[in-house]
């Protein structure tokens, strides 16, 4: 194996242990803390939870289905994109995808009403920009080079705006 097979498979390392690593500490203190909001604003929370989660829905199934019909050379079926497209979701942002895991911890802690998950949400979020703007990104700059670089002036890696999924959506309203 070369040294750039060794330095991709310490990434997918990384990535396999990131994700459940950052869920495991956003959650676990709720588990050992049962301290909860009450009354109305625990009610506020789980609606503002669940609007923030069918908006994480949304935001990753569009993101998914541009990257399966535009990310992919014709007739290769392969998991990573090895074509570069920037339309649709990501004409607005370059990590929709990833957004939508970030946003989830929140969600999940806001319907849930635990204050310390609540609290740990918003260090899974940080954790997240962290793993994509260093890890992620290093990535994907190496495999696209200057396109990619080139991108990167002009699109936000996230966006909260619902322009930008309206956006992905009305690209994807003809493909089945």
């Amino acid at each position: 194996m070369t040294n750039n097979g060794n330095k991709k498979a310490g990434n997918m390392i990384w990535k396999f242990l990131f994700w459940p690593s950052v869920w495991t500490i956003t959650f676990l203190p709720g588990w050992i803390w049962p301290l909860y909001l009450d009354g109305v604003i625990r009610l506020a929370a789980f609606f503002l939870g669940l609007i923030l989660f069918f908006y994480m829905i949304l935001l990753t199934a569009v993101a998914g289905r541009t990257l399966r019909y535009f990310a992919h050379q014709e007739n290769r079926k392969t998991f990573w994109p090895d074509k570069f497209t920037a339309i649709g979701i990501y004409g607005c942002m370059r990590h929709p995808m990833h957004l939508g895991l970030a946003l989830l911890p929140v969600a999940i802690a806001l319907m849930w009403g635990s204050i310390p998950v609540i609290l740990t949400a918003g260090w899974s979020v940080a954790a997240t920009f962290w793993f994509v703007l260093t890890i992620e990104e290093k990535e994907t700059l190496q495999y696209f080079d200057n396109e990619y670089s080139s991108y990167m002036q002009h699109t936000p890696a996230f966006t909260l705006s619902p322009k930008c999924l309206i956006k992905g959506y009305l690209l994807l309203r003809h493909y089945k």
